[in-house]
Formats: C-alpha cells, sequence, structure tokens
C-alpha cells in the first residue's frame, strides 16, 4: 500500500491489462519466501517472466496413481491491479496450494481492510477480522434454482455479456477481485459468481476455489451438463465459464444464464 501513490505502471497486454512495480515487488516477495520454506515444491506467480512450471519440475508428468504428489503454490500478487491503480480497495492479495492438480487450500488477504480470507477443503473456511480476531464461516443455506439471486460478474464480463444486466431477476453486485467476489458470498453479501467469457487463469482461481469449496459453496462449470473445476497444470488458462457460488448455484445459473442447457443437471 505504502508503494501505491506514484507507483510504476505498465502496460502488459491488452489496454487495462496493467501491472505496477508493486505487483513485481510483491510476487518476489512472495515466490522468494514460498520457494525458502517448500523448497521441493513448485511455485508459479502470475508476474514471473515465463511461467516455467514443467511437467518435470513440478511433479506433473507423474501418473496419478498416488506414487508421487505434485505441490504447486500460485501467486496472484495483486488480483485486482487496475482497482489497485484507482485506489479503490477492491484488490487482494492471493494464494493457492495444489497437491495433484487440486485445490488444497486457498489464502485471500485484502489490504485496504486487512481482512484474511483462508481455508481449504479439508479444513473450512475462516476468516481474520482487522483486530486479529479469526473465525469460521458456518455453512451457507442453499439457493432456490429458480429464484432471485445476487449475482457477482466482473466488469469485462458484464461488457461482453451486457443481456446478464436485463434479466429480472438478478441483482449485479459488483466487486473488484475474484477473491473479494467470493469473500462477498461468504459474508452473506452475495450469492454466486459466474465467469462466462472463459478467459480466467490459475492464479485467479486457484486461491479463491479452495476457500469456497472448503466453505461448502458449489465450485464448477457449465458445459456439458456442468462439472468440477478442472485445473490443466502445467497449462494456465481454463477454457470454460466458472461458477462459485451457494449450493444450487449451478442450477441456478443453468436456468438463468444458459437457457438452453436447463435440462442437464435436472
Amino acid at each position: 500500500m505504502s508503494m501505491r501513490e506514484g507507483v510504476e505502471i505498465n502496460r502488459k497486454g491488452e489496454p487495462d491489462d496493467n501491472v505496477t512495480a508493486a505487483d513485481i515487488a510483491l510476487s518476489k516477495l512472495i515466490s522468494s519466501s514460498l520457494s525458502e520454506r517448500f523448497p521441493a515444491d513448485c511455485v508459479v506467480s502470475e508476474e514471473d517472466s515465463q511461467h516455467l512450471f514443467t511437467k518435470d519440475s513440478c511433479g506433473l508428468s507423474v501418473s496419478s496413481d498416488g506414487s508421487r504428489d505434485s505441490r504447486v503454490w500460485i501467486i496472484d500478487p495483486i488480483d485486482g491491479t487496475q482497482n489497485y491503480i484507482l485506489d479503490d480497495g477492491q484488490y487482494c492479495v492471493m494464494v493457492g496450494f495444489m497437491i495433484n492438480r487440486e485445490p488444497y487450500f486457498g489464502w485471500v488477504y485484502a489490504p485496504t481492510s486487512t481482512k484474511l480470507y483462508f481455508g481449504g477443503p479439508d479444513y473450512g473456511a475462516s476468516g481474520r477480522r482487522s483486530d486479529g480476531k479469526t473465525f469460521e464461516y458456518s455453512p451457507l443455506e442453499a439457493m432456490d434454482p429458480s429464484g432471485d439471486a445476487r449475482l457477482l460478474m466482473g466488469s469485462r464480463d458484464r461488457k461482453a455479456h451486457p443481456w446478464v444486466m436485463n434479466l429480472q431477476n438478478v441483482s449485479l453486485v459488483k466487486t473488484g477481485s475474484i477473491g473479494l467476489k467470493v469473500g462477498r458470498i461468504l459474508d452473506g453479501e452475495a450469492d454466486v459468481f459466474a465467469h462466462l467469457s472463459r478467459k480466467l487463469k490459475i492464479w485467479d482461481t486457484a486461491g479463491p476455489a479452495a476457500i469456497a469449496l472448503g466453505a461448502g459453496l458449489e465450485v464448477g462449470v457449465l458445459e456439458d451438463g456442468g462439472g468440477n473445476l478442472v485445473f490443466p497444470l502445467p497449462e494456465i488458462m481454463h477454457d470454460t465459464t466458472v461458477v462459485m457460488g451457494r449450493r444450487g448455484a449451478l442450477r441456478w445459473c443453468h436456468n438463468h444464464l444458459c437457457p438452453s442447457t436447463t435440462e442437464a443437471l435436472q
């Protein structure tokens, strides 16, 4: 946060795809700390100059018969870099830890509120408030697949699918980072996050997915009748839709965001 004002900004690709000196500094700090503590593990950051987690170096060439675990740390030093530049508070630091391509544990830290979300499928989901007190999230009630919903979508995804804003049973909830979107669901401020444009990468999802699964949320895709979200390591792109939300979220999305596949989950 101390670097934000006057921070150096560079463009990575598209006009609004920026990277700052703070992204790079955080990437180096977290990557080096994890590599030092877990020297046998693979550590990958969004801001690596090259994403060199090869099949051999990450144990990903080994079959899934349990003969060897592949342990991969996936870092998004600032999820919501544009929000960081705008100083709107809607950005966070995310780390996901995966074993054999499955989300095992995740951390999402919001610097402006100093709130931390963390958890995993075998550990539940917890939070730490700004006062340092830690608490565990209770399971959320299921959604009504045919009812109204508070929907979280990214700004680029909303622009690509403007028809969503005209759905009568949808209240759009705007939040920058994907990690903070999952946090808002846990905090009871939204019901479901949906990404329809098939452009998310593993550092966008690894940490939030682990926390969501720990909280008993649904994490899946809408293609081919629905299914689990797959992490295609060593590939970095999810070539699918992504849904995270309260139980019933996948069926709600099928009913309202892609009506032609309504029968797939029934």
